[in-house]
């Protein structure tokens, strides 16, 4: 199956095939390990205010419970730890939480076991506290004080308050982020991270009882199978751990074996859409890429399937819209339709717009895993238009981009922190590009104010459209996660904001 969307979409494929009589014997027998396998790369840290990464955000989901969970099929987020989250104008909301909540240790779990976690992440200057500051917009998030943070106030053991900065519709579903998940109250007294990050103590549905470099293991309070996420950063190792009936779930498939996954995995591999994009921003100071004709003429010379097919190793997915696929509430397929390759048409556009002449530098960070995907666009641009374009690292490309040094199109990269339209969008006016344009800021205003989350999609979609014709920002591709398992187990299922749900893992009968 071919991750790019040739085809259209992501999905999972099944051919039939004929397997190899000890490989299938294997595959079908219980191994001598009963244990539930999934192989990953190893977490930075299970520290849930500090998550990092996926293998991070996939155990934190199932380790503890978060005031709001995401549906896997809708992908919208539905009430968890919360019984309720409500708010009269958006800015200021109510969090109510369901009775009889406890940690695993047996410890309730109360508005302080989130109010002063969320304190911690922000002092402590954790990987989640952005979404605070810089996302929610939390009053005083920026500066807490001895007494806490001025925008949380706890009302009693169930109630708690937050005020933020402005409106925010989508506040909710960014509740489900590990960043706002809960800490039991001996580590937030202790203040012993380092010892509680080793083994965790949640309020989810799985609970890890060992852990070493190699693996770690989860277990049902309520008994059955033990799930053990084993350390294979190589996807590889996984895949080929899976068909040899060594691994029950692999978190990566290998661009090498992407060709193959119908044959060797028969409706067992799924491709998840994902909630981070990579664009090409446009500088405003640079008059020459002031045109959007300009912009849609260069949009329409990049082949996006050749580059996700070939240097991208078929880990990405081409973009035909400014929202991340992973956004199921809102998203919609096929709103770029300058994001096809036209030659004809790029070079009619170019042509129409008074050419470019003189370089056209693409500037990336150094080190920042872009340079091969630049050099590619770089190439493409060069046979389809005739253009100089070079590829231009840089070590700080923001600094660059702020200091008005950048004179030509700039890696973006940018991830939503919650499944709304809105979440994809507004980092694109923190992009350094300098587009204001008041139609489109002020849907955005109007979506991120909307009654609630679903309200705000329209406005969200107007905005898009906007965007799309002025292109300050322009799509190519978003990232996507592969997952293929053995005949044994049972209950896959995943999504862009909560990774492979540990918890439902169960094994044929």
């Amino acid at each position: 199956m071919k991750s790019a969307p040739r085809t259209a979409a992501l999905v999972t494929g099944a051919v039939v095939m004929l397997v190899a009589p000890v490989v299938a014997l294997k595959a079908w027998s219980d191994p001598a390990d009963p244990r539930i396998s999934v192989g990953a790369a190893a977490p930075a840290t299970l520290l849930p205010g500090d998550v990092r990464d996926a293998t991070g955000r996939m155990i934190a989901n199932a380790v503890w419970t978060g005031l709001m969970t995401y549906d896997p099929a809708s992908g919208a987020p539905v009430p968890g730890a919360a019984e309720s989250v409500t708010s009269g104008d958006r800015k200021v909301w109510t969090v109510r939480l369901r009775p009889g909540g406890r940690f695993s240790d047996g410890t309730p779990v109360t508005s302080r076991s989130f109010t002063d976690a969320w304190t911690a992440v922000l002092r402590e200057r954790w990987a989640g506290a952005r979404l605070f500051t810089d996302v929610a917009r939390v009053k005083g998030a920026r500066e807490p004080g001895a007494d806490g943070v001025a925008g949380l106030k706890v009302k009693d053991d169930r109630t708690f308050e937050v005020t933020l900065d402005g409106p925010l519709s989508g506040f909710p579903a960014l509740l489900g982020d590990p960043a706002f998940l809960p800490l039991p109250d001996g580590v937030l007294r202790s203040r012993d991270w380092a010892s509680y990050a080793r083994l965790p103590v949640g309020n989810g549905p799985l609970r890890i009882t060992a852990r070493t470099g190699a693996e770690i293991v989860l277990r049902r309070p309520s008994g059955g199978r033990e799930v053990v996420v084993k350390a294979m950063p190589d996807a590889a190792r996984q895949y080929n751990a899976v068909q040899g009936g060594d691994l029950d779930v692999a978190t990566g498939v290998p661009p090498a074996r992407h060709e193959s996954m119908d044959t060797d995995f028969r409706r067992r591999h799924l491709a998840v859409p994902g909630r981070s994009m990579t664009y090409l921003g446009f500088p405003a100071p640079v008059e020459r890429l002031a045109s959007p004709t300009v912009r849609t003429a260069l949009s329409m010379a990049i082949d996006r399937p050749a580059v996700t097919e070939g240097v991208l190793g078929h880990q990405y997915s081409p973009s035909d819209s400014l929202v991340a696929p992973g956004i199921l509430p809102g998203h919609r397929d096929g709103q770029c339709r300058l994001c096809l390759h036209d030659s004809q048409a790029a070079t009619a556009a170019l042509k129409d717009a008074g050419g470019l002449t003189g370089p056209l530098r693409i500037w990336y960070q150094t080190g920042s895993g872009d340079e091969g995907w630049v050099k590619a666009v770089a190439e493409q641009l060069r046979k389809e238009l005739g253009l100089d374009a070079r590829p231009q690292p840089v070590a700080d490309l923001r600094k660059a981009v702020d200091d008005r040094q950048v004179d030509g199109p700039y890696a973006v990269h940018a991830t939503a922190a919650y499944p709304a339209p809105l979440a994809s969008l507004t980092p694109l006016l923190d992009a350094g590009t300098g587009y204001a344009d008041g139609y489109a800021t002020g849907l955005l205003g109007e979506s991120a104010a909307a009654a609630s989350a679903e309200d705000g999609v329209i406005p969200a979609r107007l905005a898009e459209s906007a965007l799309l014709r002025d292109m300050p920002a322009m799509p190519l591709w978003s990232a996507h996660d592969h997952l293929v398992w053995s005949e044994r187990v049972r209950g896959v299922a995943s999504n862009a904001f909560t990774g492979l749900r540990l918890d439902r893992l169960t094994v044929k009968d």
